[in-house]
């Protein structure tokens, strides 16, 4: 008996292997809920501009977009990063102190309002040169920064103290995101 069962096993592998692999699916339904878990306690806040934890970035992260990222093509890189809102990523000016940003044309808010350079420039002076009163958890990454400004609306130039080749890597960090 144990024979027997054994041919029928094999047949029955051989009669698998055979049969062509499931076509591909039609194109993926939109919309719907997404449901994920973070390992973490709830955030204090969704303010990445404010908070440090784990949880926030997690949480909000996938929500917002950021000037420059990291290559996820090549995420350990700390020198190769891409565009999110931007056209192109600036070559520096002036000795390396200032870089000059444009922000694509179709770049939106959540609601369809149209994004500005004058929008952008708003986030990174808010974590920058937070109001009195607000705490920036990553004003400390930024202290080569001088200022941030919007000459029109689809110009950002952020001007440096002094040239440093850490400006882009803490640009691209996921933290950064433009409210």
């Amino acid at each position: 008996m144990p024979i027997r069962a054994g041919l029928m096993a094999a047949g029955l592998g051989l009669v698998l292997a055979a049969v062509p692999p499931a076509a591909a699916q039609e194109t993926p339904k939109q919309g719907g809920m997404l449901t994920y878990m973070i390992p973490a306690d709830a955030p204090p806040s969704l303010d990445g501009h404010r908070e440090t934890t784990f949880a926030t970035v997690h949480t909000a992260a996938p929500f917002y977009s950021v000037l420059i990222r990291v290559n996820p093509e090549n995420p350990s890189s700390t020198t190769d990063f891409v565009c999110d809102l931007c056209t192109a990523l600036p070559q520096p000016r002036d000795d390396g102190k200032t870089y000059t940003f444009r922000i694509r044309d179709d770049a939106k808010f959540h609601d369809g309002s149209p994004l500005t350079a004058a929008d952008v420039a708003a986030s990174w002076n808010a974590v920058i040169h937070p109001p009195e009163g607000v705490t920036s958890a990553r004003e400390s990454f930024y202290v080569t920064v001088d200022r941030v400004e919007a000459p029109d609306p689809t110009t950002v130039v952020f001007h440096l103290k002094f040239a440093t080749g850490a400006f882009l890597p803490a640009l691209a960090d996921p933290f950064a995101w433009i409210y």
